[in-house]
Protein backbone atom coordinates (compact mmCIF):
# COMPACT_ATOMS: atom_id res chain seq x y z
CA UNK A 1 0.00 0.00 0.00
CA UNK A 2 1.04 3.62 -0.49
CA UNK A 3 1.88 5.84 2.47
CA UNK A 4 -1.49 7.57 2.03
CA UNK A 5 -3.35 4.26 2.14
CA UNK A 6 -1.32 2.92 5.07
CA UNK A 7 -1.78 6.01 7.25
CA UNK A 8 -5.44 6.40 6.29
CA UNK A 9 -6.03 2.80 7.34
CA UNK A 10 -4.00 3.35 10.52
CA UNK A 11 -5.96 6.46 11.46
CA UNK A 12 -9.25 4.68 10.78
CA UNK A 13 -8.25 1.70 12.91
CA UNK A 14 -7.00 3.83 15.80
CA UNK A 15 -10.08 6.06 15.87
CA UNK A 16 -12.48 3.11 15.53
CA UNK A 17 -10.86 1.32 18.47
CA UNK A 18 -10.78 4.55 20.48
CA UNK A 19 -14.50 5.17 19.88
CA UNK A 20 -15.80 1.61 20.07
CA UNK A 21 -13.57 -0.21 22.57
CA UNK A 22 -11.82 2.18 24.91
CA UNK A 23 -10.54 -0.56 27.28
CA UNK A 24 -8.64 -2.31 24.49
CA UNK A 25 -7.34 1.00 23.13
CA UNK A 26 -6.20 1.85 26.66
CA UNK A 27 -4.37 -1.45 27.08
CA UNK A 28 -2.53 -0.90 23.80
CA UNK A 29 -1.49 2.53 25.11
CA UNK A 30 -0.40 1.06 28.43
CA UNK A 31 1.63 -1.61 26.63
CA UNK A 32 3.45 1.08 24.65
CA UNK A 33 4.49 2.72 27.91
CA UNK A 34 5.60 -0.66 29.26
CA UNK A 35 7.67 -1.49 26.18
CA UNK A 36 9.38 1.90 26.06
CA UNK A 37 10.09 1.89 29.80
CA UNK A 38 11.65 -1.58 29.60
CA UNK A 39 13.82 -0.51 26.66
CA UNK A 40 14.83 2.65 28.55
CA UNK A 41 15.71 0.70 31.68
CA UNK A 42 17.82 -1.80 29.73
CA UNK A 43 19.65 0.95 27.87
CA UNK A 44 20.22 2.79 31.16
CA UNK A 45 21.61 -0.28 32.92
CA UNK A 46 24.06 -1.05 30.09
CA UNK A 47 25.11 2.60 29.85
CA UNK A 48 25.65 2.78 33.60
CA UNK A 49 27.89 -0.31 33.54
CA UNK A 50 30.05 1.15 30.76
CA UNK A 51 30.39 4.66 32.17
CA UNK A 52 33.05 3.84 34.79
CA UNK A 53 35.04 1.77 32.28
CA UNK A 54 34.82 4.22 29.37
CA UNK A 55 33.78 7.59 30.81
CA UNK A 56 31.30 9.42 28.63
CA UNK A 57 30.49 6.39 26.48
CA UNK A 58 27.54 5.32 28.62
CA UNK A 59 25.29 8.02 27.21
CA UNK A 60 26.10 7.04 23.64
CA UNK A 61 25.40 3.39 24.34
CA UNK A 62 22.12 4.46 25.96
CA UNK A 63 21.25 6.30 22.74
CA UNK A 64 22.15 3.31 20.57
CA UNK A 65 19.99 0.91 22.59
CA UNK A 66 17.04 3.17 23.36
CA UNK A 67 15.37 2.47 20.01
CA UNK A 68 14.70 -1.14 21.03
CA UNK A 69 11.67 0.06 22.96
CA UNK A 70 10.18 1.89 19.97
CA UNK A 71 10.93 -1.07 17.71
CA UNK A 72 8.95 -3.29 20.10
CA UNK A 73 6.05 -0.82 20.04
CA UNK A 74 5.93 -0.84 16.23
CA UNK A 75 6.18 -4.59 15.68
CA UNK A 76 3.89 -5.46 18.62
CA UNK A 77 1.25 -2.94 17.50
CA UNK A 78 0.98 -0.81 20.66
CA UNK A 79 -0.19 2.82 20.80
CA UNK A 80 2.50 5.45 21.36
CA UNK A 81 1.28 9.03 21.78
CA UNK A 82 4.15 10.62 19.87
CA UNK A 83 3.57 8.33 16.90
CA UNK A 84 -0.15 9.02 17.09
CA UNK A 85 0.70 12.73 16.82
CA UNK A 86 1.90 12.03 13.29
CA UNK A 87 -1.01 9.75 12.36
CA UNK A 88 -3.68 12.04 13.81
CA UNK A 89 -2.18 15.20 12.27
CA UNK A 90 -2.01 13.44 8.91
CA UNK A 91 -5.66 12.43 9.27
CA UNK A 92 -6.74 15.90 10.36
CA UNK A 93 -4.83 17.53 7.49
CA UNK A 94 -6.57 15.25 4.97
CA UNK A 95 -9.90 15.86 6.80
CA UNK A 96 -10.35 12.22 7.66
CA UNK A 97 -10.90 13.39 11.26
CA UNK A 98 -11.24 16.75 12.99
CA UNK A 99 -8.36 18.47 14.77
CA UNK A 100 -10.32 18.29 18.04
CA UNK A 101 -10.59 14.53 17.65
CA UNK A 102 -6.92 14.25 16.74
CA UNK A 103 -5.79 16.13 19.85
CA UNK A 104 -8.15 14.19 22.14
CA UNK A 105 -6.92 10.82 20.87
CA UNK A 106 -3.29 11.88 21.36
CA UNK A 107 -3.98 13.25 24.85
CA UNK A 108 -5.67 10.05 26.04
CA UNK A 109 -2.91 7.95 24.49
CA UNK A 110 -0.41 10.02 26.48
CA UNK A 111 -2.28 9.24 29.70
CA UNK A 112 -2.29 5.51 28.94
CA UNK A 113 1.42 5.59 28.08
CA UNK A 114 2.16 7.22 31.44
CA UNK A 115 0.22 4.50 33.26
CA UNK A 116 2.32 1.83 31.54
CA UNK A 117 5.55 3.65 32.39
CA UNK A 118 4.47 3.99 36.04
CA UNK A 119 3.78 0.25 36.29
CA UNK A 120 7.28 -0.63 35.08
CA UNK A 121 8.90 2.15 37.13
CA UNK A 122 7.32 0.78 40.31
CA UNK A 123 8.29 -2.80 39.44
CA UNK A 124 11.91 -1.92 38.64
CA UNK A 125 12.25 -0.07 41.95
CA UNK A 126 12.08 -3.50 43.59
CA UNK A 127 14.66 -5.06 41.27
CA UNK A 128 18.32 -5.67 42.06
CA UNK A 129 19.57 -3.59 39.11
CA UNK A 130 18.00 -0.42 40.52
CA UNK A 131 18.39 -1.14 44.25
CA UNK A 132 21.48 1.08 44.62
CA UNK A 133 20.47 3.83 42.19
CA UNK A 134 21.47 7.31 43.32
CA UNK A 135 21.73 10.82 41.90
CA UNK A 136 24.96 9.88 40.08
CA UNK A 137 23.31 7.07 38.09
CA UNK A 138 23.11 7.60 34.33
CA UNK A 139 19.30 7.81 34.33
CA UNK A 140 19.37 10.27 37.24
CA UNK A 141 21.85 12.54 35.50
CA UNK A 142 19.82 12.39 32.29
CA UNK A 143 16.73 13.42 34.29
CA UNK A 144 18.64 16.26 35.94
CA UNK A 145 19.91 17.56 32.61
CA UNK A 146 16.41 17.55 31.12
CA UNK A 147 14.87 19.42 34.05
CA UNK A 148 17.28 22.36 34.01
CA UNK A 149 16.73 23.27 30.36
CA UNK A 150 14.97 26.54 29.52
CA UNK A 151 11.25 26.44 28.61
CA UNK A 152 11.96 27.49 25.03
CA UNK A 153 14.69 24.86 24.85
CA UNK A 154 12.24 22.16 25.95
CA UNK A 155 9.77 23.15 23.23
CA UNK A 156 12.34 23.40 20.44
CA UNK A 157 14.11 20.20 21.44
CA UNK A 158 10.71 18.53 21.70
CA UNK A 159 10.05 19.52 18.10
CA UNK A 160 13.37 18.06 16.99
CA UNK A 161 12.98 14.83 18.96
CA UNK A 162 9.55 13.89 17.65
CA UNK A 163 10.46 14.97 14.12
CA UNK A 164 13.19 12.33 14.32
CA UNK A 165 10.91 9.74 15.97
CA UNK A 166 8.42 10.05 13.14
CA UNK A 167 11.20 9.86 10.58
CA UNK A 168 11.74 6.41 12.08
CA UNK A 169 8.03 5.55 12.11
CA UNK A 170 7.54 6.54 8.46
CA UNK A 171 10.70 4.63 7.55
CA UNK A 172 9.24 1.65 9.41
CA UNK A 173 6.05 1.93 7.34
CA UNK A 174 8.08 1.77 4.13
CA UNK A 175 10.09 -1.21 5.45
CA UNK A 176 8.03 -4.36 4.95
CA UNK A 177 9.94 -7.06 6.84
CA UNK A 178 10.56 -7.15 10.60
CA UNK A 179 14.35 -7.18 10.13
CA UNK A 180 14.25 -4.21 7.77
CA UNK A 181 12.00 -2.36 10.23
CA UNK A 182 14.64 -2.93 12.91
CA UNK A 183 17.37 -1.33 10.83
CA UNK A 184 15.03 1.46 9.73
CA UNK A 185 13.93 2.36 13.26
CA UNK A 186 16.67 1.74 15.83
CA UNK A 187 19.53 3.75 14.23
CA UNK A 188 17.25 6.72 13.47
CA UNK A 189 15.96 6.81 17.05
CA UNK A 190 19.58 7.00 18.25
CA UNK A 191 19.78 10.43 16.59
CA UNK A 192 17.32 12.16 18.91
CA UNK A 193 18.59 10.36 22.02
CA UNK A 194 22.24 10.99 21.21
CA UNK A 195 21.47 14.69 20.68
CA UNK A 196 19.77 14.78 24.12
CA UNK A 197 16.59 16.25 22.69
CA UNK A 198 13.21 15.98 24.39
CA UNK A 199 10.57 13.27 23.86
CA UNK A 200 7.71 13.29 26.33
CA UNK A 201 7.20 9.52 26.63
CA UNK A 202 10.95 8.95 26.86
CA UNK A 203 10.99 11.60 29.60
CA UNK A 204 8.19 9.74 31.36
CA UNK A 205 10.40 6.65 31.32
CA UNK A 206 13.62 8.26 32.51
CA UNK A 207 12.01 10.44 35.17
CA UNK A 208 9.53 7.89 36.54
CA UNK A 209 12.25 5.25 36.92
CA UNK A 210 14.42 7.87 38.63
CA UNK A 211 11.59 9.01 40.91
CA UNK A 212 10.85 5.45 42.06
CA UNK A 213 14.44 4.26 42.43
CA UNK A 214 16.93 7.09 42.99
CA UNK A 215 17.96 7.92 46.55
CA UNK A 216 18.55 10.82 46.77
CA UNK A 217 16.59 12.32 43.90
CA UNK A 218 18.36 14.64 41.44
CA UNK A 219 18.49 18.20 42.78
CA UNK A 220 16.23 19.61 40.06
CA UNK A 221 13.52 16.97 40.40
CA UNK A 222 10.27 18.27 41.89
CA UNK A 223 6.61 17.86 40.98
CA UNK A 224 6.54 21.33 39.46
CA UNK A 225 9.70 20.99 37.37
CA UNK A 226 8.68 17.58 36.05
CA UNK A 227 5.16 18.78 35.19
CA UNK A 228 6.47 21.82 33.30
CA UNK A 229 8.90 19.64 31.36
CA UNK A 230 6.24 17.15 30.35
CA UNK A 231 3.73 19.83 29.27
CA UNK A 232 6.20 21.88 27.22
CA UNK A 233 7.82 18.84 25.64
CA UNK A 234 4.38 17.45 24.72
CA UNK A 235 3.62 20.70 22.89
CA UNK A 236 6.98 20.60 21.11
CA UNK A 237 6.48 16.96 20.19
CA UNK A 238 3.06 17.70 18.70
CA UNK A 239 4.51 20.47 16.56
CA UNK A 240 7.55 18.47 15.42
CA UNK A 241 6.09 15.01 14.95
CA UNK A 242 2.49 16.03 14.29
CA UNK A 243 2.46 19.22 12.25
CA UNK A 244 5.95 19.06 10.72
CA UNK A 245 5.88 15.35 9.84
CA UNK A 246 2.24 14.25 9.72
CA UNK A 247 0.93 17.53 8.34
CA UNK A 248 3.76 18.01 5.86
CA UNK A 249 3.62 14.45 4.53
CA UNK A 250 -0.17 14.76 4.15
CA UNK A 251 0.41 17.92 2.09
CA UNK A 252 3.17 16.30 0.04
CA UNK A 253 0.89 13.43 -0.84
CA UNK A 254 -1.82 15.72 -2.14
CA UNK A 255 0.54 16.64 -4.98
CA UNK A 256 0.90 15.07 -8.44
CA UNK A 257 0.02 11.35 -8.37
CA UNK A 258 3.31 10.39 -10.01
CA UNK A 259 5.25 11.63 -6.98
CA UNK A 260 3.09 10.43 -4.09
CA UNK A 261 4.64 8.07 -1.55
Amino acid sequence: MSLNETIEAGVGKKVALFDEDQPRFGVRGILAGVYLALGTAFAGVVGQVLNPVLPGLGGQVFAALFGLGLFAIVVLNAELATGSMMFMSYGATTRQITWAKAIWVVFMTTVYNLIGVAIIGAALAMSAKFADMDAAHLLSTISQDKLVKSPEGMIVEGMVANFVVNMAIIAGIFAKEVVSKFFAIVPIIAIFVGLSTEHVIANFCVMVITAFSSDPLPAAMSFGSVSINWILVWIGNFIGGGLLMGGVYAWLNKGPAVYRD
